[in-house]
């Protein structure tokens, strides 16, 4: 979890800086391992009841929401550029697609929103009975599990 004073700091910024100001002061490594492990967790645990995963589903589902200010939130939700929802959003799913466990299935439109759905890939699928047994944020497992691309 972001440190509280951190994710206070970040929350107060966010009026004075842009979100990709924020992003890049604000969200280090860890704090995007830690939200890749909760999504591939969560992905995991509801295996066999869904296939496909919608962007905003991952979003909520995962608590990452827990991480943005409310305000952040909602422009989430209306797709507004540049917010920091969608920065980390698109930052996390791209290290996880880069590590080849997640692709994209489809992009498109619900309403005036951009919509992604993501879907497992054999290597995740292989692998999500032994992850339901490690704790969250194991970030040496993450790495070892899903070693990342070069």
């Amino acid at each position: 979890m972001l440190n509280t004073n951190l994710a206070k700091v970040c929350m107060f910024a966010l009026n004075e800086k842009t979100a990709q100001e924020i992003f890049q002061e604000c969200i280090t490594i860890e704090d995007l391992s830690k939200f890749q492990w909760r999504i591939l967790k969560y992905i995991c645990g509801v295996s066999g009841i869904y296939d496909t995963f919608p962007e905003i589903l991952l979003f909520h589902r995962t608590d990452l929401k827990a991480y943005i200010d409310p305000k952040v939130s909602k422009e989430y939700l209306h797709d507004k550029r540049g917010a920091l929802y969608k920065l980390i959003m698109d930052n996390v799913m791209g290290h996880l697609i880069d590590r080849a466990a997640l692709e994209i299935v489809e992009e498109y439109e619900y309403g005036n929103l951009a919509m992604i759905l993501y879907g497992r890939k054999k290597k995740l699928i292989d692998m999500c009975e032994g992850l339901k047994k490690y704790k969250m944020e194991d970030f040496v497992l993450l790495d070892k599990f899903f070693p990342k691309n070069v």
